[in-house]
């Protein structure tokens, strides 16, 4: 059964999900051909930055834009399978409760997933005509010794991360739905407000732990950033990232757990 759901849910998702990706890979290939490929980096540095900034600016709000459309598709998808009138008919289906809720963060996942891969590969369209990458052979050395390591090596590490942190990603949107549902006439704006008090408390961690591991930037970070390589100190921050986001994904995913077995509220 739970392998019914997932398919069912990822049936859901394939058109949204399609169009979206569809006009971020169209809108990269033609800024790739139709502007990155014609910027000229031996002209004025100044003539440079006041053409590129627009595109940038465009650009991340593009990429901002898809993301949040990925986060709203999950979002819609597990509130109204669940907690709307047509959990009714999903409640009704011979699958536990348990099976109902893997099957959302499976579909999620994946989709999660893709969309980190879609969007890697936008970019990558955007930044590797020949003019980027000479132009970037020329300050590459510069960029190895203050990464500690290739450019290329430190994007796929981030890529690696950023696939890994998927599940968790997941898992909190579902949690903001979930406690969102127990505030049965302001069920959105709950989900709003758990989002970000979510936000602030997992801030407030971080920080901490930073401080405490002497990870905090200030002069110790710098001096470590000096004496050493930035990869280490990314890799610490990774690392303590990693261990955070593992205990909260796991505290997130039982609060699920719960409310959807002693605290449901259809609609």
């Amino acid at each position: 059964m739970l392998g019914k759901l997932i398919k069912y849910d990822l049936k859901y998702g394939v058109k949204i999900f399609g169009i979206l990706h569809g006009i971020l890979l169209t809108a990269s290939i033609l800024g790739r051909f139709l502007f990155v490929n014609k910027i000229d980096f031996y002209a004025d540095p100044e003539i440079i930055f006041s053409s590129v900034s627009p595109f940038i600016a465009l650009y991340v709000l593009l990429f901002t834009s898809i993301s949040l459309g990925v986060t709203a598709m999950l979002s819609v998808r597990f509130y109204r399978n669940l907690f709307t009138d047509e959990g009714y008919l999903s409640w009704t289906l011979p699958a536990t409760p348990v099976q109902q809720l893997w099957a959302k963060i499976a579909s999620g996942t994946i989709w999660y997933v893709l969309n980190i891969l879609i969007t890697a590969l936008s970019l990558f369209i955007l930044v590797t005509g020949s003019n980027v990458t000479e132009a970037y052979a020329k300050i590459s050395p510069e960029m190895t010794d203050i990464l500690g390591v290739p450019l290329s090596r430190y994007s796929l590490i981030v890529l690696a991360f950023s696939l890994a942190g998927s599940l968790s990603s997941v898992i909190m949107i579902y949690v903001c739905i979930s406690i969102g549902q127990l505030f049965p006439g302001h069920r959105i704006l709950g989900a709003i407000l758990a989002y970000f008090i979510l936000m602030v408390i997992i801030q407030v961690v971080v920080l901490g732990l930073m401080i405490i591991f002497n990870l905090f930037p200030g002069p110790y970070a710098a001096t470590v950033v000096i004496e050493a390589e930035a990869s280490h100190y990314m890799f610490a921050i990774f690392k303590l990232s990693g261990g955070i986001t593992i205990v909260l994904t796991i505290v997130e995913y039982f609060i699920i757990h719960y409310i959807l077995n002693k605290k449901l509220n259809l609609i």
